[in-house]
């Protein structure tokens, strides 16, 4: 939640930025540079691909061993064939356009999630939306 809040300040009126959690949360073991790498990117990305006056919806759920985190956009969406490989570098969907960006966000985003000993999996439909879904340990053990 102290990672969304800044975020949603910055974003102005374009778009609105929910955030909604089931419980109240301890602090996740992990780096929090890298956790902040993670939503920060995320969180743009769905901004930038979302059309003005869309909404982006951050869900955090979980149980005592794992923490799911959603983002959740009504974005351009990624083209089925894209999506096997948008996690490696230089990679973009087909249908971004003119919109910029070099490739490199969501390669960083799994490194990220790697390092925590976490998994991402995407859900996305052209022209309605994308769901990125972050599941990380809720305690990193000694050698992660």
């Amino acid at each position: 939640q102290e990672l969304v809040f800044p975020i949603q300040s910055s974003i102005g009126a374009k778009h609105s930025l929910i955030f909604s959690s089931a419980r109240d949360w301890e602090p996740i073991s992990g780096d929090p540079k890298i956790l902040r790498q993670i939503i920060t990117n995320l969180i743009s990305n769905a901004i930038k691909y979302s059309p003005d006056g869309g909404t982006i919806l951050v869900q955090l759920n979980g149980d005592e061993e794992k923490v799911i985190l959603q983002i959740i956009d009504q974005g351009i969406g990624i083209p089925k064939e894209d999506q096997a490989t948008l996690f490696e570098s230089f990679s973009r969907a087909s249908n971004v356009g003119i919109i910029p960006g070099t490739g490199l966000g969501l390669s960083i985003v799994k490194s990220c999630v790697d390092l925590h000993g976490g998994k991402i999996h995407l859900e996305s439909e052209v022209g309605v939306g994308t769901t990125f879904t972050i599941t990380l340990p809720k305690n990193l053990s000694e050698d992660e």
